[in-house]
């Protein structure tokens, strides 16, 4: 299967931070052929081993996260509106006129509605409308929407996966599931080599909400070392400062959060390759997983790569599906190029 076609399934997929487990089934299918273990912790991180007969060798933990961003119905008012909570980082303004799901004991169509503009005051049309006056409109009484749909049900984005054009998909969530959709292909261009050391794979929960499923997957696991994969901002009309330009291949960060000697055999393996890439700094909270996956246990060595994307945290994530297939490379000849897991930290 391409990455195109992974990442078309699993952003079709719905799954909130807390509530993945619908993506966990279909993970689980597509791991069955390609580990051998797999398992799910209590946090719901779905975790698969490709074992080496190599009893020495040490293991490699490869991390993604499976969640994305929602809302959560806080409340139904008298003419049946579903009033909502965020759940992870979503901008309001982004969600007016947005049709969505609520899944409940049935799943139901949903849109999100406001108070149109020619019947806003002057200064309600200069502000940004919070939660507070934001509803999910699904056309139901409020005797019918307090029967089918309970308080707590989750919301998520409507809408499947849309090829444009130059090789480019746009879609729900692929923050983090083109990540995902890259670990898939490398596993898959990696299923006839023999690797010397146990190669773990994480599909981790609840990152959007407090990077919580990589820091209790990793202390698991305890790999000599991780490498997490997510996205980075890329360039758009609006913001070219600190982006990267799609196409540009996998983006390598640097900083205290991150191993030093795993970044340098990471970039000579690319430079012998010529694979292309770029640089990110980040000072400090790299803001992913990697964060979290440093600090489990006695502390992992942890390495980020990163896929730039446009639109993050909104219905619309575009990103190049060249740029999966240059950092699943990357990643695969990575892999390739160590026997065992202390040759790459020296």
């Amino acid at each position: 299967m391409s990455i195109e076609k992974y990442i078309k399934n699993l952003t079709h997929i719905s799954g909130v931070s807390g509530f993945e487990h619908d993506v966990s089934d279909y993970i689980i299918s597509e791991f069955n052929s390609l580990f051998d273990d797999i398992h799910t912790d209590a946090m719901g991180n779905v975790i698969a081993c490709k074992k080496s007969k190599n009893a020495g060798g040490g293991s490699v933990m490869l991390e993604a996260h499976i969640d994305e961003i929602g809302l959560i119905v806080s409340g139904i008012d008298e003419n049946g509106f579903l009033l909502v909570a965020p759940i992870g980082g979503i901008d309001c303004r982004i969600l007016y006129g947005n049709t969505v799901n609520v899944h409940a004991k049935n799943k139901y169509v949903g849109v999100v509605g406001a108070k149109p503009p020619h019947v806003m005051t002057e200064d309600e049309y200069s502000k940004v409308l919070g939660f507070d006056s934001l509803y999910v409109d699904v056309g139901m009484t409020k005797e019918q929407a307090t029967e089918l749909i309970p308080v707590g049900s989750v919301i998520t984005f409507m809408g499947d996966a849309l090829k444009l054009k130059n090789g480019y998909m746009s879609a729900k969530c692929m923050d983090d599931r083109a990540s995902l959709s890259v670990i898939l292909d490398c596993i898959k261009k990696l299923s006839d080599v023999e690797l010397d050391y146990n190669l773990y794979v994480c599909a981790c929960v609840q990152e959007e909400v407090g990077l919580r499923g990589s820091l209790t997957a990793a202390y698991g696991v305890n790999p000599d070392f991780a490498i997490a994969i997510d996205v980075t901002h890329a360039t758009t009309p609006d913001e070219s400062k600190g982006t990267f330009k799609c196409g540009c291949g996998p983006v390598v960060c640097v900083g205290p959060n991150i191993h030093p000697s795993l970044v340098e055999r990471f970039r000579g393996v690319l430079d012998n390759k010529g694979i292309p890439y770029e640089i990110e700094v980040e000072g400090g909270n790299t803001g992913t997983d990697a964060w979290s996956i440093q600090t489990a246990r006695e502390g992992i060595p942890t390495m980020l790569l990163s896929l730039p994307l446009k639109y993050m945290h909104t219905p619309i994530e575009t990103l190049s599906i060249d740029d999966c297939n240059k950092t699943s490379s990357a990643l695969c000849e990575f892999l390739k190029s160590f026997k065992r897991t202390e040759d790459a930290l020296c």
